[in-house]
């Protein structure tokens, strides 16, 4: 999975689900995910993954809107 071809609208979406599916633990969901995935020696995955969570923290910080981008 390349992140760069994940339109941003979709990443959104998806860090809103791992939101409303895990709370404030959703960072550490995304933390795990990505030591898994460079145990099992998938760094692109991680790194997409690493995308992803960048995108969660500014959902968790109140910083991108559920449907439309905050601009600050």
């Amino acid at each position: 999975m390349r992140l760069d071809l994940i339109p941003v609208d979709s990443l959104t979406r998806i860090a809103w689900a791992l939101a409303d599916a895990h709370g404030d633990e959703a960072l550490g969901v995304a933390d795990r995910t990505i030591r898994e995935l460079e145990s099992e020696g998938s760094p692109v995955v991680a790194d997409a993954w690493r995308g992803l969570r960048s995108v969660l923290e500014d959902v968790l910080g109140g910083r991108l809107g559920r449907d439309t981008p905050t601009i600050h």
